[in-house]
């Protein structure tokens, strides 16, 4: 393999040119060859390939965050290396590479988009499909005075999300839905749950997950996760809404935390 500092770099097939986690402040053109980007969900299914002209790694470029998946060369190959520093003069020589770039992410948020609506319509169809158990009919029975009216629904109960080092997060109960993530310094952006000062090795997604309350039950839901979200240790699908409750272990990329009531 080259000096990863030249401006060419040569990779042997099967080598890796970066994993998923891994710090990241350059990108890559190929030359020739071939690599392929795993899926996050580390199972070793292979989510993209690109060969000669295609280029991969863009986000390190964009913006400061880790690396979202692992790359590996499929065969020998060849690559231009363009360093975060340099990246603003490759794109004043050459705006073509700005439009691609543009349009593979709107190619990529379409992809993800559809992929959440065929889950929540698959899920749909399940829940239409599951059978209903039908009540058994009861004897006739004489008429008997009105029932006392059913109690009000239950009030929401005070919750908090209690960090590793005892600090906690008030969730408020006059909001049904709370976003959690890091601030976007572009827009100026913040969630309603900001983790991002607790998020050393910034793992966490500016829209990383949302919790939602439902009366006095709440779910939680990934959003736009790379480093994925998790309840006592199950990883979430996007999209899908999981009830969660006091004393339930959530984490949101390496960050920890634990539902509890206030």
């Amino acid at each position: 393999m080259s000096n990863p500092k030249d401006i060419f770099i040569e990779f042997p097939a099967g080598a890796t040119v970066f994993k998923e986690g891994d710090a990241g402040n350059d990108m890559y053109v190929i030359e020739s060859g071939q690599v392929d980007i795993l899926h996050p969900s580390g199972n070793g299914e292979v989510a993209a390939s690109f060969g000669p002209g295609d280029f991969f790694g863009e986000a390190a470029v964009i913006e400061d965050s880790p690396r979202h998946a692992t790359a590996l060369a499929k065969e020998r190959t060849r690559v231009l290396r363009i360093e975060r520093a340099a990246f603003a003069d490759v794109l004043r020589q050459n705006p073509e590479i700005g439009v691609r770039i543009m349009r593979r992410m709107l190619a990529r948020e379409r992809i993800t988009e559809q992929r959440l609506r065929d889950a929540l319509s698959e899920l749909s169809k399940a829940r239409s499909a599951a059978p209903r158990a039908e009540a058994p009919r009861a004897a006739a029975q004489p008429v008997a005075a009105p029932a006392p009216a059913a109690p009000a629904p239950a009030a929401a109960q005070k919750m908090v999300l209690r960090i590793a080092n005892g600090e906690t997060l008030p969730l408020d109960p006059a909001r049904d839905e709370f976003l959690i993530g890091r601030p976007d310094p572009t827009t100026g952006a913040t969630p309603e749950i900001n983790l991002g000062p607790f998020d050393a090795n910034r793992t966490l997604s500016r829209r990383h997950a949302k919790i939602m309350r439902e009366g006095a039950v709440y779910f939680l839901r990934e959003e736009s996760a790379s480093n994925g979200t998790f309840v006592n240790g199950e990883r979430l699908q996007p999209g899908v809404n999981a009830p969660i409750k006091p004393g339930d272990k959530l984490r949101f990329g390496m960050i920890e935390v634990e539902m509890a009531s206030a």
